[in-house]
């Protein structure tokens, strides 16, 4: 392998920028379809959550999900976990944002923005209110 990378250096460095090329936008198109499959996953929840309007069947709703999901996919879909992908539904409500290129947001970076439970709890009981006054005025 020496030997290559003495007669023909170039082509060496060349092909080992091509590879570092690709691995990173293979990670940034990963990080991406995380965070959209987040993102999606925690609008599907928020709508299901809303629609019957009372915060302890979220809770059910979630703790069922998880369990389910876990016994399908592996630990990776705990109830903590989908808590984070309905927190992403409520920070980052518009898409487009969150697919915005310009914006690259990182997993990490993603996580990092996403409100602790406390902030989660009031906005969700905030909407459910409104949407309980929304329901009665009609």
């Amino acid at each position: 392998m020496e030997e290559i990378g003495k007669y023909s250096p170039e082509l060496y460095n060349d092909v080992c920028r091509i590879i570092e090329n690709t691995r990173t936008r293979l990670a940034t198109t990963a990080n991406a379809e995380v965070c959209l499959m987040n993102w999606q996953v925690g609008l599907r929840i928020k709508t299901e959550i809303l629609k019957d309007q009372r915060a302890e069947y979220g809770k059910e709703v979630i703790k069922n999900l998880a369990k389910l999901l876990t016994e399908k996919y592996g630990k990776g879909w705990s109830f903590y976990k989908l808590q984070h992908c309905v927190r992403s539904a409520y920070i980052f409500a518009n898409i487009e944002y969150l697919m915005l290129e310009e914006s690259n947001i990182k997993v990490a970076q993603y996580y990092t923005q996403l409100p602790d439970k406390k902030i989660l709890s009031k906005k969700l009981d905030k909407a459910i209110a409104i949407a309980r006054e929304a329901k009665q005025q009609k």
